[in-house]
């Protein structure tokens, strides 16, 4: 019997890619999981979550990752593409001859749609969860997080060796705006590992241009 698990890392950041990973693992895993301390990415630290990420990758039966950089997430509705990417792992789940009988999902936002999607692709038998801070309460779910967060961490480290330092790519955090705010008036334009449709942007550049307009 299988258990499948999803989860994103970085729906809400201005900079850098959405990680979405499903991860399939038996009852017994489960177990095993938790007593080595798997649990919600956000209330991990750093070096816990690369322990638990080897962990998890040994035993997890089918491992499912998509990577949504800032074009795709600018040219598209973000929730659909949270929602295509979960029906795509479980089709492929299906696929590879993995047919879980229990799948979880964590949502911020549009249940109804992603158990709508799901219930179309699912067998009737199949115990299907979505809720929100699921990361919390099922492991399953809590090692998808954990998986797509050590990746999108990583990735960043490494966009930062090419940008330099912006903080956590956060608009809530003061390093990301003034780092963005120093790219705007060095260059005039803006890397692409910036989401340019988020509202945070659409409101630098309209300061930008005001301060252009009467500096």
């Amino acid at each position: 019997m299988f258990i499948l698990g999803i989860d994103e890392a970085g729906r809400g950041p201005l900079i850098g890619d959405m990680f979405v990973v499903a991860v399939a693992l038996s009852s017994d895993d489960l177990t095993t999981l938790a007593e080595a301390g798997v649990r919600d990415s956000k209330k991990l630290s750093p070096t816990a979550r690369v322990r638990l990420f080897n962990v998890i990758i040994t035993y997890s039966k089918y491992l499912f990752i998509r990577r949504f950089p800032p074009d795709m997430i600018d040219l598209n509705n973000i929730n659909l593409l949270f929602i295509n990417a979960i029906k795509s792992s479980v089709k492929t789940a299906y696929a590879l001859g993995i047919e879980p009988s229990e799948i979880y999902v964590d949502s911020t936002s549009n249940t109804q749609k992603i158990i709508d999607s799901l219930i179309k692709l699912v067998r009737k038998d199949t115990k299907l969860i979505v809720e929100y801070k699921a990361d919390e309460k099922y492991v399953a779910v809590a090692s998808a997080s954990i998986i797509a967060k050590v990746l999108r961490d990583a990735y960043i480290g490494y966009l930062k060796t090419t940008y330099g330092d912006f903080g956590s790519g956060y608009p809530s955090d003061f390093r990301t705006i003034k780092w963005v705010e120093e790219v705007l008036r060095s260059s005039g334009s803006l890397p692409p590992i910036i989401r340019k449709s988020w509202k945070t942007i659409k409101k630098l550049g309209r300061h930008r241009k005001t301060l252009e307009d009467y500096g």
